[in-house]
């Protein structure tokens, strides 16, 4: 039976992008996004059932219904009555995005907020595995709620897996604890847990390990062209893994997050968890659209990944 699992998106937006057809005409693109739609679509190559819990409104919303039905995602959705945000970008002319044009995200109205956390709270209590994404790239919504929704799921021990940083992460464990935390070392960077300029594993792993002391069980910090440093309760890993022809890196690390979840939900160990997350992020960067991964290519990659474990003492 497909493991249920919660997603949190508090931003999705609709994106509208412009690209070349073979005959050199503009060929239009239109698709839900956002990083907890993205989780969401991986989760469904991998297998599971994901529910994603998101405001939406406006036309823009119901665009973003209807793109998100397409991929098979349940929505659970808050309408607001402002717009979802979309993104307009263009690559006709490079492999690079080139935004165009981009709307504001909405600012949720009290009832919005309450609403949306009951439809969260609710769908992670139902499924017991939610995974927690952030805002981006403002906030509509206050740290505060994420120190509540921490508490709740901790009460009711919900497995959590995030993928998010900043000031949300620090109201998160501040109130709660989580499973396992995927986080970029550009983003602990920004947090001030990297020193800028360090580049070292020691730094990272430092950054890691107290990040676990402050309630986040096990930590996998993606480190752009390096290997990924992982620390979990039975031990520290390094992990690498087979170079492809990016096509698009959008989404790469979703796709690592999503099978964290999944890996989470069915109770994998540390080391099959990790190599089938590094192989979904490989295999995201070889066609258009975040998190589209073929299934079958994760599997045949899943043997040209490399896991070292790190000694404790090092």
């Amino acid at each position: 039976m497909a493991a249920t699992i919660a997603v949190f998106a508090p931003s999705v937006w609709v994106t509208v992008t412009i690209e070349q057809d073979a005959l050199g005409d503009d060929d239009v693109h239109l698709h839900a996004g956002g990083q907890g739609i993205w989780i969401a679509r991986m989760l469904r190559q991998l297998g599971a059932e994901p529910i994603v819990c998101a405001p939406v409104g406006g036309e823009s919303g119901r665009a973003f219904q209807g793109l998100t039905a397409d991929w098979g995602i349940e929505l659970r959705e808050v309408i607001t009555s402002a717009a979802s945000p979309v993104e307009v970008s263009d690559r006709r002319d490079s492999d690079e995005r080139q935004r165009l044009a981009r709307t504001r995200p909405p600012v949720l109205t009290r009832h919005e907020v309450d609403e949306l956390y009951n439809r969260t709270l609710e769908t992670a209590l139902a499924a017991g595995v939610c995974v927690v994404t952030g805002q981006f790239p403002e906030r509509s919504l206050p740290e505060s709620f994420y120190g509540r929704l921490a508490r709740d799921l901790a009460r009711y021990e919900v497995k959590v897996v995030g993928d998010f940083h900043d000031a949300e992460l620090q109201a998160f464990l501040d109130a709660g604890t989580m499973e396992l935390l995927k986080v970029s070392d550009g983003d602990l960077v920004a947090d001030g847990l990297i020193e800028k300029g360090d580049r070292t594993e020691e730094g990272a792993l430092a950054a890691a390990h107290d990040l676990q002391q402050r309630g986040a069980k096990a930590v996998v910090l993606s480190r752009s062209d390096r290997p990924v440093l992982a620390c979990f309760p039975n031990g520290t890993f390094r992990v690498s893994g087979p170079e492809l022809e990016k096509v698009d890196s959008q989404g790469s690390g979703d796709s690592m997050t999503a099978a964290f979840a999944a890996g989470v939900a069915s109770g994998l160990d540390a080391e099959p968890m990790l190599s089938r997350a590094w192989a979904a992020g490989a295999a995201n960067i070889t066609r258009r659209g975040s998190g589209g991964a073929s299934p079958g290519l994760i599997d045949e990659l899943l043997v040209h990944v490399e896991i070292e474990r790190i000694p404790e003492d090092a």
